[in-house]
């Protein structure tokens, strides 16, 4: 009688941490605050509210499970048996002891030999922790996927702030033009060309606006945040490629990729090794107690017997030869798999360093080099307009010239940033990930 209660009592237990539990994670991954987001808060969000890494933790206990149950010993078998009974002399009368058919009771345990219990064990605890390495590896990607993203948004407010100078600037002179022209002072044509780069201004800052609510909605899915996207706003530290944001060292270590790779050929090797053992032969264990008692075709008395049995599986069609060549093929499988993942990461954290070389210098030579000379030549162009010695194109051209500058500086932090976020994600250890 005492089941049902404690059922009851768990299933209403878990009833009421359930909510808890909802309302806790709706804490974590609550709507941003209104105000600007640095790299490390989106990247504790990610850790908290990233569906792919959320996935990744819920196989963690999966495996775990697995790992619970490869640790369990088989379960003894309980057989209770009738025999000798007539029909027509019936049970007879009495409690059951007293009935007129003989009873028996049979315990059976399977006794496993050859070390297969431990293991099963060895391989669960391999593909467990293959298991927290991809957690781990999905924290990179991801990671690697919201630094980017990040850096996206960083660079689409900042084209949104110089295309809404530009249309700034290029509005007043347009409205100067007007007035000027109004007055006779410049052409027809001449006010027309201002009116039409204003016009090419507004359509830029529209859709330099356009992507930004892109770059948003791209941050926004990474950390859980879709609610926020609309108003979300970054506050970037541009890296410069030499040390991160956050100041963290450099952990010595393999990647987790790599790590959980090599995990899962451990995993086959415990799983080969189990597969050779089938053919140590398990031994099953029985103890009986037969019962007879008194009856019309049992005048002897009542009496009781035991038993003791003892029964292996005999190879005689198969030895589990299949078992065994499908272990070794899944060992080499894994293998394969890590050497892949190896040359992978060691290709990928080459490139990145190329990449980020490129892309810091790149990065120099337009702010040292091409933006100071872009600024002298509009400052140039803007006091030769004003005093009439060049025309309305020359000085159109000279402000074309350094916002294009600008807006490729822009693209160009951003594309070192990135480059940053690559080479971080390809020399990521499995120890880092985890922090």
């Amino acid at each position: 009688m005492s089941f049902f209660p404690t059922r009851a009592a768990l299933f209403l237990a878990a009833a009421y941490a359930f909510p808890l539990m909802a309302g806790a994670q709706s804490v974590e991954c609550a709507p941003l605050p209104p105000v600007a987001l640095t790299l490390p808060s989106a990247e504790e969000r990610l850790r908290l509210c990233n569906r792919d890494v959320r996935a990744a933790e819920l196989a963690t206990i999966a495996a775990a499970a697995d790992r619970r149950v490869a640790g369990q010993r088989p379960n003894p078998t309980f057989t209770l048996g009738a025999s000798n009974v007539n029909p027509h002399a019936g049970f007879g009368s009495g409690p059951l002891r007293d009935k007129t058919f003989d009873s028996s009771v049979h315990i059976e345990q399977l006794v496993e030999r050859g070390g297969k219990a431990e293991l099963r064990e060895a391989q669960t605890d391999r593909l467990l922790d293959a298991a927290r390495a991809d957690v781990a590896e999905q924290l990179r990607v991801q990671r690697l996927a919201m630094r980017t993203a990040f850096f996206d948004l960083a660079a689409a407010q900042e084209r949104v702030r110089l295309q809404l100078e530009f249309r700034g600037l290029a509005g007043e002179t347009a409205a100067a033009s007007e007035r000027r022209f109004a007055a006779g002072e410049v052409s027809r044509a001449e006010a027309n060309r201002f009116r039409l780069d204003a016009a090419r201004a507004e359509n830029d800052a529209r859709q330099a606006q356009a992507d930004r609510e892109r770059a948003r909605l791209d941050l926004a899915k990474l950390i859980g945040a879709e609610s926020s996207a609309p108003t979300i706003e970054v506050a970037p530290v541009w890296p410069d490629g030499t040390t991160a944001p956050d100041g963290k060292a450099r952990a010595a270590g393999e990647r987790p990729d790599v790590a959980a790779a090599r995990r899962r050929v451990e995993a086959a090797q415990a799983a080969r090794e189990l597969a050779r053992r089938i053919a140590t032969r398990d031994v099953t264990v029985g103890l009986q107690a037969d019962r007879w008692p008194v009856s019309e075709v049992n005048l002897q008395g009542t009496g009781t017997s035991y038993g003791l049995t003892l029964s292996v599986p005999l190879h005689v069609r198969h030895a589990n030869e299949g078992e065994a060549a499908r272990a070794s093929a899944d060992l080499e499988t894994a293998q394969a798999v890590l050497a892949r993942a190896q040359a992978q990461a060691d290709a990928e954290a080459r490139l990145a360093e190329a990449d980020l070389r490129n892309a810091r210098e790149r990065r120099a030579r337009l702010e040292t080099e091409v933006r100071p000379v872009a600024r002298d030549v509009a400052e140039a162009a803007e006091f030769a307009y004003k005093r009439g010695a060049s025309g309305v194109l020359d000085l159109l051209d000279a402000r074309r010239s350094v916002k294009a500058v600008e807006l490729d500086e822009v693209q160009a932090r951003a594309e070192a940033a990135k480059a940053w976020a690559r080479r971080e994600a390809a020399l990521e250890t499995l120890e880092e990930a985890r922090r």
